[in-house]
């Protein structure tokens, strides 16, 4: 059973933010992920004892393998809802159907399976030889990292103006590398990291729903997303059971990031809800991983 709820706010379709979306689903079928520092690489769909199927993002097309029934019991597999496996496998070319492929080749492999660490045989079968070997742009990661020392002074400087929130700094940039407002861009909020401005998607988990939000801004410890309708929803459930799925808008960066989280606190502007969210303690290869995110959000033109 799926039910859909829709914004309608003429705001955020003309900030280019997708419509929220509220999906609850009772699928038999099992979906996982396998993401290197939180970039998904592998796509499982498993339902014993008849289907166990995979897609990558080097082989767009499905691949039975029964090695698949041993994924869901390995920790490094991220369980993932419908709505998000449908996204992960549409940034791959791919529409995801509820029904399994019945003409996929089988592959043929050594028993059990340890999905934590392929062989080469295996990678190359599965078309997954170049995961984790893609460069982040040098100087994006440079800039991040100058724009994270610089927090002390930014935070200095917005005190003395007279920011009244109390907390910490945020500073916005747009997806260009350029401030979002030019230099009156600073304000202090509550977060303890840099947040970047990344206009996108996060599919978020929430108990049985998943929901669909435009993402705003992101950062190590959290986010931001508008989330039109979403809101009673969400604050009926504030802690946040996970994984996050994170897209940037117009491009195929995604990051999936297997935390719980919490809400944070929401605003309201011009009758849209700005929702925060916080993530709880990211692994040091998620972190990574949302480092290469939020560096190829301040690449001009990054795909």
């Amino acid at each position: 059973m799926r039910h859909c709820i829709r914004g309608t706010n003429d705001t955020c379709r003309g900030r280019g933010w997708p419509s929220t979306a509220v999906t609850t689903a009772t699928d038999e079928m099992t979906y996982l992920v396998l993401a290197d520092r939180a970039s998904p690489y592998l796509l499982a769909r498993v339902r014993w004892p008849d289907v166990a199927q995979a897609i990558t993002i080097g082989s767009p097309d499905w691949l039975d393998d029964p090695g698949l029934f041993d994924l869901p019991y390995d920790p490094s597999a991220v369980p993932v809802s419908f709505p998000q496996a449908a996204s992960v496998a549409l940034a791959w070319g791919r529409h995801l159907q509820p029904e399994p492929d019945t003409s996929a080749p089988s592959f043929i492999r050594r028993m059990p399976a340890n999905w934590s660490e392929l062989s080469h045989a295996e990678r190359r079968a599965l078309g997954i030889e170049s995961v984790g070997k893609k460069p982040t742009s040098a100087r994006a990661l440079r800039r991040l990292r100058q724009l994270r020392a610089s927090r002390p002074a930014i935070a200095s400087a917005a005190t003395a103006h007279g920011n009244g929130y109390g907390g910490e700094v945020a500073v916005e940039h747009d997806v260009t590398g350029g401030p979002a407002n030019g230099d009156s861009n600073v304000r202090a909020e509550r977060h303890r990291d840099v947040r970047i401005r990344v206009e996108g998607r996060a599919v978020i988990r929430a108990g049985d729903m998943t929901i669909s939000a435009g993402l705003v801004d992101l950062s190590e410890s959290g986010m931001e997303c508008v989330v039109p309708e979403a809101r009673p929803l969400l604050e009926s459930c504030a802690n946040l059971s996970g994984p996050f799925l994170l897209e940037r808008q117009g491009t195929t960066a995604q990051i999936c990031l297997n935390v719980s989280g919490w809400i944070s606190g929401h605003r309201s502007v011009d009758s849209v809800t700005y929702l925060g969210i916080a993530f709880g303690e990211l692994s040091d290869a998620q972190t990574e991983g949302v480092r290469r995110f939020l560096a190829s959000a301040l690449s001009r033109g990054s795909r």
